[in-house]
């Protein structure tokens, strides 16, 4: 047991933090004064701890940078779960502070509109260099269907697909009419063929590629035909 000199309560030493420098080899105040302590600095002190923390960004952007993407990249999953589960267990309260702050709101995105606009235009720049350009396909693990598309956002391209068929709006009316019938965990999506750069004539070359290989292969497609300017690199390519 150890008393603490700011409470004056006798508690049982996990109670207290480790220190090596102690003789205990634990600090001398107690958990729950130092949290209190804390919190009351941190109130008192909101405008100098929001200077020493930009100014610390600043000189370390890069290295925190490194260290948000590493910790990200080892962690995706659980980040994913945690997001999905806030989100379940918080959207009413979300719903209900959005209608009861309005005016609030709107008044914070009218003042800060070209910041808001930048920070929404760099994690359009981060999601897009995470994502290849490339020639993918979605099967249809039932009966074995495909649809061949091209991109140059990778899978947020897939997020779109997925959008479309479970608002029922898809274009493609196949494609639609099967995710009705086999749901969503009968499709898989998959990238086919990656590409550095960012050229449409190149995407759309392998598209047809594609395409034609399955036909080939006699495998039945959801795409309904190809554009005249595929037909044309197909045969300039032969």
């Amino acid at each position: 047991m150890k008393k603490c000199p700011k409470c004056g309560i006798q508690k049982p030493l996990v109670e207290f933090s480790r220190d090596k420098r102690a003789k205990d080899g634990r600090r001398s105040h107690c958990k729950s004064c130092i949290a209190q302590y804390r919190a009351q600095y941190r109130a008192e002190n909101k405008e100098k701890i929001a200077k020493q923390n930009a100014r610390y960004y600043e000189k370390n952007k890069e290295k925190i940078a490194e260290q948000r993407a590493q910790y990200y990249e080892e962690n995706k999953e659980k980040i994913a779960e945690k997001s999905a589960r806030y989100y379940e267990e918080n959207k009413e309260k979300k719903v209900q502070y959005y209608k009861e702050n309005k005016e609030k709101i709107a008044r914070y995105r009218a003042e800060n509109k070209e910041k808001i606009a930048e920070r929404k235009a760099r994690y359009r720049e981060k999601r897009k260099a995470e994502q290849p350009s490339c020639v993918y396909q979605i099967k249809n693990l039932t009966n074995n269907k495909v649809y061949i598309g091209e991109t140059t956002r990778g899978e947020l391209r897939w997020k779109e697909h997925l959008k479309g068929l479970r608002g029922n709006y898809h274009k493609n009316s196949l494609l639609q009419e099967d995710f009705d019938k086999y749901g969503e965990e009968a499709f898989e999506w998959s990238v086919l063929k990656e590409f550095e750069d960012e050229d449409k004539n190149n995407l759309l070359l392998e598209e047809a590629r594609s395409i034609q290989q399955h036909i080939d292969e006699g495998v039945e497609l959801y795409n309904l035909a190809l554009t005249i300017e595929q037909l044309k690199m197909l045969t300039e390519d032969k």
